[in-house]
């Protein structure tokens, strides 16, 4: 496998264009602050790729849009489109039919929020409902936003969490967690992080706050992606014509399209360095140290032969706890920066690691599976 390069970006943003509370050039400002290679902004129902498209400040700002039926009630089945040219939401009455419709653009789907939780205080949800859809790119496996949800228990609670939101995350949802596992088992289902930032100012009895504003939120939680083709990249104001921003836009696709990416809580630590690989080796051979890879994450082996084995191996930028899952179950877990694990038996193989952070471990690194069938 020839040499990879590494980038990482915000998924799932909105800006005035719909109900963000932003411009784009709040929007990049943060994320030029935050040092992201690329932000993917989906404003609701709008594509407005050709006003706002392009490199801005260094960053590959790239639109697409999150398609949902408006007149639907109550409200379900958000699907993130990335790579559209053309507008899809008027097919978003018929899921399917708007998941086709992108597909028919080669551009790429995700399940928005496929699970939120409900409080008293938060009973309005957007989850996704009709898991009959098929084709679809993948999951957002983590949404930022949506994952505080299950904390506004009381005012008090609320108020608190305005004010130090970092406290309470510890990683996705169990139950979406689950169902991606059960997912994986039938075929490859790609797993992203979004922030799904709108930067909405709330008012809880006396107190006013920005709640997830722009510059945290791409601080926080992103996609990294490796590719095999490095970015071109700019530092000259660029829009969606450009051959450069074309070629980028394109590479960034094809990481996400092949799953050759994980995702990073990177308000922990920077996620920057991890590496989930696989080689089918002799039994008792440990790979070298130069010796590429058969896979990485996405990628799919065939069950190893007679007298072979599948060598996992995870590395992490720091110490952490890291835990390699087969078919959704627990296998191996230790502390340290590097886990090595040799399997005889098929599955779909994942990473996750978690780091102690603010008195408890957080949920640091999903990666998408090593599929072995």
């Amino acid at each position: 496998m020839e040499k990879l390069y590494s980038y990482y970006g915000n998924i799932h943003m909105h800006t005035t264009h719909s109900d963000g509370t932003g411009t784009f050039d709040h929007l990049v400002a943060a994320a030029q602050m935050a040092g992201l290679d690329f932000v993917y902004v989906t404003d609701h129902n709008v594509l407005v790729r050709e006003q706002e498209e392009g490199y801005r400040r260094g960053v590959l700002t790239l639109v697409g849009q999150e398609a949902h039926d408006d007149d639907r009630v109550p409200q379900r089945n958000h699907l993130l489109c990335l790579g559209v040219a053309q507008d899809v939401a008027p097919q978003a009455r018929n899921p399917q039919g708007l998941i086709n419709a992108v597909r028919a653009q080669n551009a790429l789907t995700f399940l928005a929020h496929p699970f939120e939780e409900v409080t008293p205080m938060a009973q309005e949800h957007w989850s996704w409902e009709n898991w009959e859809v098929t084709d679809y790119t993948g999951i957002e496996l983590w949404n930022y936003m949506s994952s505080f949800r299950g904390f506004t228990t009381s005012t008090l609670r609320s108020v608190i969490m305005g004010y130090f939101p970092h406290y309470f995350l510890r990683g996705p949802l169990p139950v979406t967690l689950q169902k991606w596992d059960e997912l994986t088992q039938k075929r490859t289902v790609v797993a992203v992080g979004g922030t799904d930032v709108h930067a909405w100012t709330y008012n809880i009895g006396p107190f006013r706050r920005v709640f997830l504003p722009y510059l945290h939120c791409a601080q926080a939680l992103n996609t990294h992606i490796l590719t095999a083709t490095p970015l071109l990249g700019s530092t000259q104001e660029l829009d969606y014509r450009s051959e450069v921003v074309q070629h980028d836009h394109q590479v960034v696709l094809a990481a996400l399209q092949a799953g050759h990416c994980w995702i990073g809580y990177d308000l922990v630590g920077s996620t920057k360095g991890f590496r989930f690989s696989a080689w089918q080796l002799p039994v008792g051979q440990q790979p070298l140290s130069d010796q590429p890879p058969h896979a990485i994450m996405g990628d799919t082996l065939p069950p190893p032969q007679p007298g072979q084995v599948t060598h996992f191996r995870a590395v992490t930028p720091a110490r952490a706890e890291l835990r390699l899952l087969r078919n959704g179950q627990v296998v191996v877990r230790q502390q340290g920066q590097q886990l090595d694990y040799a399997a005889a038996e098929p599955g779909v193989y994942r990473i996750e690691v978690w780091r102690r952070r603010w008195g408890r471990p957080r949920g640091w690194i999903f990666s998408n599976p090593i599929y072995v069938r």
